[in-house]
């Protein structure tokens, strides 16, 4: 399982306060605390506790490095994230890539390693890294800013792993009916549509057509319950 306190996140010479509480509040949500700072331009103060929201104890506990190399300096696997074509040798992977490899890979510790806003990562600094990362976007437009680039590579790490993540209306495919009671529904379906003369015994393709929706649809038991009570108040309705 990788390991998220094993992820050193490195922001190189980043120049707004902004940003590392944009960056804190990014990691956070993701499930990572692990911020490092090489040699910033500006220093944590309220801006970055604002727009760090309720992460502000990722701030607390953020390192400072005065080079690239000291904080790297324990890692097994650096990755430095590009926006434009490099002229050094070095291969470049995306977001979905990294998550992958991180996960099947035993890398002990990690580096994400973003740039200073202007320019991004220096070609030296990148090639400090072992591969480059570039994130897919408009080819007419590709400025993502630094915690919006980090999002979306802790995403795909967090998506790969086996950390618990929230979901929301998650359904349990363990909960899908029976063949027999949805099978019983499907019957009592029947019967309502032909009573309401929605179904003619002359057009059998519809019924098979309408029952073939249901059944692609992976209804629970809950969900079936519902409906034949639907079913059965307009019976009640058409008597």
């Amino acid at each position: 399982m990788i390991q998220f306190s094993n992820i050193k996140i490195v922001l190189v010479e980043t120049s707004h306060p902004g940003n590392i509480g944009s960056v804190a509040r990014a990691m956070k949500t993701m499930g990572f605390c692990n911020l490092n700072l090489v040699d910033p331009k500006c220093k944590i103060n309220e801006i970055s506790y604002a727009m760090a929201s309720n992460a502000g104890d990722v701030l607390d506990n953020a390192k400072v490095f005065k080079n690239l190399p000291e904080v790297i300096d324990d890692c097994n696997y650096i990755i430095g994230a590009t926006a434009r074509q490099r002229d050094i040798p070095i291969e470049i992977i995306n977001p979905k890539e990294f998550a992958i490899k991180a996960k099947h890979r035993d890398y002990q510790n990690l580096a994400i390693v973003l740039g200073n806003e202007a320019r991004g990562l220096t070609n030296e600094q990148l090639s400090l890294c072992s591969v480059g990362l570039h994130i897919p976007s408009n080819k007419n437009y590709s400025s993502l800013n630094i915690a919006s680039s980090l999002q979306i590579i802790l995403y795909e790490i967090l998506f790969e792993s086996e950390n618990e993540a929230s979901y929301i209306n998650k359904i349990d495919r363990s909960e899908i009916a029976s063949y027999k009671v949805l099978n019983n529904f499907l019957q009592h379906m029947d019967k309502v549509l032909k009573d309401i003369n929605f179904i003619k015994d002359d057009r059998p393709m519809i019924s098979r057509k309408i029952n073939h929706i249901f059944k692609k649809a992976d209804l629970s038991e809950e969900e079936i319950n519902i409906l034949r009570g639907i079913l059965s108040a307009i019976e009640n309705h058409s008597q």
